[in-house]
């Protein structure tokens, strides 16, 4: 298979992904609401994953990869966090809802946070800024130093262990378990040091995945195929909607209410299963000529329907006190962004 027609997949993936999460943020109604909330954290696991996806060890040096990812990862929290400070500012001084030098404070906060000892949640705790308002917030990008974080483990692990199945194993399942370790001794180091072993550790399968072809299942037929990505799908979701919905894993909350183990042991498999179900499936439906060159546009550009959605979404459910407005404000987006799409590439196609 060519490496297009794996970014198309695994795009296709992330689209539907980043789609899960916006209906999770935005509060979508009914039962739409229910699933999605309670798969938001599982399918967070789908951007770590394919993060690591397409890493192959020699490529670069570790201080190439490492600039890289700083480059891709770093400065763009920094970059749409302080954007996002400005519009802000700029909206609570027209409106007069706070004076300038709070929102200053909120900027200090910010830095104070990255640089002493503060977790990535608490950079975001609304009330930390001490404005208290959802729209003078500064990003929740918590992924990108999560994956920078995860990327400084991850290179010399996986350049030291893909080349074995039993030692990648070996190096998954310590990772797992060093987590499992800190959060029940109740473990909380800056900027959440402590989940970088398991955000690694998604980092790693999706390397081994990319190494080892998961999404290349041979002497099978289509239709065995189907039914086993359609299954597996069916039951990471089945297990997600026995977590609680409050659960993000990913940002430290293994558990609100019950054992955290139990519930870290549920996510891992929920969040293996989700992935490689939805993967073959997108594999699949690729592969009997769907059209999923519209998803994987969303695919690719997850992060600029992140940064949408985020700010001018949320911020408009807020002014407006009514979530549907920014649900069919997204909607209506996503629909022109899909025929945008479609435009180009039948442009593209006819020359």
């Amino acid at each position: 298979m060519t490496e297009n027609k794996r970014l198309n997949y695994a795009d296709m993936a992330k689209s539907i992904a980043i789609l899960i999460i916006v209906f999770y943020h935005l509060a979508a109604p009914g039962i739409i609401s229910t699933i999605c909330t309670h798969m938001a954290p599982s399918v967070l696991a789908i951007f770590f994953f394919f993060s690591g996806y397409f890493y192959r060890s020699g490529k670069r040096s570790l201080i190439e990869n490492v600039k890289l990812r700083a480059a891709a990862l770093i400065i763009p929290f920094f970059k749409y966090s302080l954007i996002f400070w400005l519009i802000g500012t700029v909206y609570l001084v027209v409106t007069k809802t706070a004076p300038f030098i709070e929102t200053l404070c909120c900027l200090r906060n910010f830095f104070g946070g990255c640089i002493w000892n503060r977790t990535i949640q608490a950079w975001f705790y609304w009330e930390y800024y001490s404005l208290g308002k959802r729209y003078i917030f500064l990003a929740d990008f918590w992924f990108l130093p999560a994956l920078f974080f995860a990327s400084l483990l991850f290179f010399p692990i996986a350049d030291k262990t893909l080349h074995s199945k039993t030692k990648t194993f070996t190096a998954i399942i310590i990772l797992f378990a060093v987590t499992g370790i800190m959060r029940s001794c109740g473990v909380s180091l800056p900027y959440n040091f402590q989940l970088v072993p398991f955000w690694a550790a998604f980092l790693l399968l999706g390397a081994f995945a990319g190494c080892n072809g998961l999404f290349e299942i041979k002497n099978l037929s289509v239709k065995t195929e189907w039914l086993a990505a359609i299954a597996a799908l069916s039951c990471g979701i089945i297990i997600s909607m026995q977590i609680e919905p409050s659960v993000n894993v990913f940002r430290g909350f293994f558990a609100a209410s019950h054992n955290e183990a139990v519930s870290m042991l549920l996510y891992l498999i929920s969040s293996i299963l989700v992935i490689w179900g939805l993967g073959e499936i997108c594999k699949l439906a690729e592969s009997a000529g769907a059209r999923i060159s519209e998803l994987a546009w969303l695919g690719s550009h997850t992060m600029t329907i992140y940064i949408y959605h985020m700010f001018i979404a949320w911020l408009l459910s807020i002014i407006t006190g009514c979530a549907l407005h920014s649900l069919l404000l997204s909607c209506a987006v996503l629909i022109i962004c899909a025929a945008i799409a479609i435009v180009t590439d039948r442009i593209t196609n006819r020359s």
